[in-house]
């Protein structure tokens, strides 16, 4: 669970363009889907909720995620990128579990060409620069952001980078067509979207389902981890 929100955080929402302005918050109802699920709910939480918001603040767009299964435990991803979800501006991930607490921030300097990372745990605090190789670094809520915008333009896969915590990984987006799904009592038309990541590794990809109307809301998100994945799915 940890590895899929740190390493691709899934999913914050961004407002489309015609929506430009607006403040908006969706709540989901998540679930831990796995054959080993009875095991993992003696020391993980296997069920929880999650609240993602956006809002526009001139030109850029405020991105923030919590995922949380009661009481004090939880995972938070913010971010903020370009009005045109053309890149991201800064990522800032962290959680909480037991007294465990760790948080990590990336500003990606694109006229030094260097994405600087701040590691914050136990109180201390470590500095890592990487190299940039491209000026319009993307972290998977910018990807999210691009697909909630393009999604009826985008027909074939398509390769490209995520990066997290200043790190790059090469993923496929794969769209799926069009599958019914049940929302607020109703049956649905939603565009399913697959983010791969490359190679033989499944912890870290995701599975999007966005409505076909004009917002594009993300009705589920399903984020692939090494053991199951987590189910989220807007209420």
């Amino acid at each position: 669970m940890r590895n899929s929100v740190l390493a691709l955080l899934l999913t914050v929402v961004v407002v489309p363009a015609s929506a430009a302005g607006a403040a908006e918050t969706l709540r989901y109802e998540w679930r831990l889907r796995s054959p080993f699920s009875w095991i993992a709910r003696i020391k993980f939480p296997t069920s929880g909720a999650g609240v993602l918001r956006t809002e526009q603040t001139g030109a850029a767009l405020e991105s923030s995620l919590r995922v949380s299964a009661g009481g004090h435990d939880y995972f938070e991803y913010r971010s903020t990128m370009e009005r045109d979800v053309s890149r991201t501006l800064t990522s800032r991930s962290g959680y909480a579990f037991g007294s465990k607490r760790e948080v990590k921030e990336t500003i990606y300097d694109y006229a030094a060409g260097v994405a600087r990372t701040a590691d914050q745990d136990e109180g201390m605090t470590e500095i890592k620069t990487r190299p940039l190789t491209q000026d319009e670094a993307r972290d998977a809520l910018t990807i999210i952001a691009y697909l909630r915008q393009h999604a009826a333009r985008i027909r074939s896969p398509l390769s490209t980078e995520v990066f997290s915590e200043g790190k790059r990984y090469s993923v496929t987006i794969q769209p799926k067509g069009t599958r019914t799904y049940v929302w607020n009592r109703q049956q649905v038309p939603a565009a399913v979207f697959e983010v791969v990541p490359a190679g033989q590794q499944k912890d870290g990809g995701f599975t999007l389902w966005l409505s076909k109307d004009e917002r594009r809301l993300p009705l589920r998100i399903i984020l692939e981890q090494k053991y199951g994945s987590l189910d989220l799915r807007l209420r």
